[in-house]
């Protein structure tokens, strides 16, 4: 993927989402950086939609236990791992703490799924045009013929996540996440975290 697309899916995250940079107090998209490396890190297919060469939409799932991209995983997972312990961070144990927070699979669901949705992003600009719908769609479609059979989401106030129960997928778990997404003031909250099931035809 080249440069500039990588940026591009920087800026939409960097405007949906605080992902820990308030506590971190890390500077600019620094967060957000920090959150596409994971998901690069992990993520078995990306699929993206794009307008006049400039992506305005992103969706992707991880596979559990997979042994393919090795290397590319490996080289973002470091690369997430320098961000965090640069100076760009003030407070690195934010971040993992938000990343923990936001990690809330409980144990009885560990061995469930075969993989999870890792992202589910549209421009601002572009939404209203079922876009999300088309790029999950697509996403669930790639899952399936890599032989998946259920696949979770993780979900949670600061999302639409009811847009998920329109296409089929069930709510199996709810939570409190202490940690939340800043409010309008910038205090930060706790919200409800959801996981929600699709079970892919194989």
């Amino acid at each position: 993927m080249k440069f500039k697309y990588h940026k591009q899916i920087v800026d939409m995250l960097y405007k949906e989402w605080d992902l820990g940079k308030t506590a971190s107090r890390a500077k600019g998209k620094t967060c957000a950086w920090i959150y596409w490396f994971e998901i690069l890190n992990e993520a078995e297919e990306l699929v993206t939609e794009k307008v006049d060469d400039n992506i305005i939409g992103v969706c992707g799932y991880t596979k559990w236990n997979s042994k393919r991209h090795m290397t590319r995983k490996k080289f973002y997972g470091l690369l997430k791992w320098l961000l965090i312990h640069s100076f760009f961070v003030k407070n690195k144990n934010a971040i993992y703490k938000y990343d923990n927070d936001y990690n809330y699979l409980p144990k009885e669901l560990e061995s469930y799924f075969d993989g999870e949705i890792k992202i589910l992003i549209v421009d601002k600009r572009h939404r209203g045009k079922q876009l999300g719908k088309k790029l999950l769609n697509k996403t669930f479609n790639i899952a399936t013929n890599d032989c998946m059979k259920n696949i979770q989401i993780l979900s949670d106030e600061s999302c639409n996540y009811k847009f998920y129960e329109s296409l089929g997928c069930i709510k199996v778990y709810e939570t409190v996440i202490n940690n939340g997404e800043p409010d309008k003031c910038g205090n930060i909250t706790t919200e409800k975290g959801f996981i929600y099931e699709k079970k892919l035809k194989v």
